[in-house]
């Protein structure tokens, strides 16, 4: 990431009191399983783990989060 996307990441983690966050840590977006890669649009970006496909979400919306070895960590997904 350049100097200006981990500004942004930094950020991200500051306002939603994220302070585990992480590049590279594994989430689950809209059921779908990600590893977080970066920063996108006041967003985060991911790489699905099981297709080559970038998505971008929300660091809140019905996303949980999880550390590289799948240990959980925070779910922020509605029941």
């Amino acid at each position: 990431m350049n100097e200006a996307d981990k500004y942004a990441f930094e950020q991200i983690k500051q306002q939603y009191s994220m302070p585990f966050l992480q590049i590279g840590m594994n989430a689950i977006v809209n059921k779908n399983a990600v590893k977080v890669i970066g920063v996108s649009s006041g967003g985060l970006k991911g790489k699905l783990v099981n297709y080559n496909k970038i998505v971008h979400f929300h660091p809140t919306w019905e996303t949980a989060y999880y550390n590289e070895k799948w240990e959980f960590i925070k779910d922020y997904r509605t029941k």
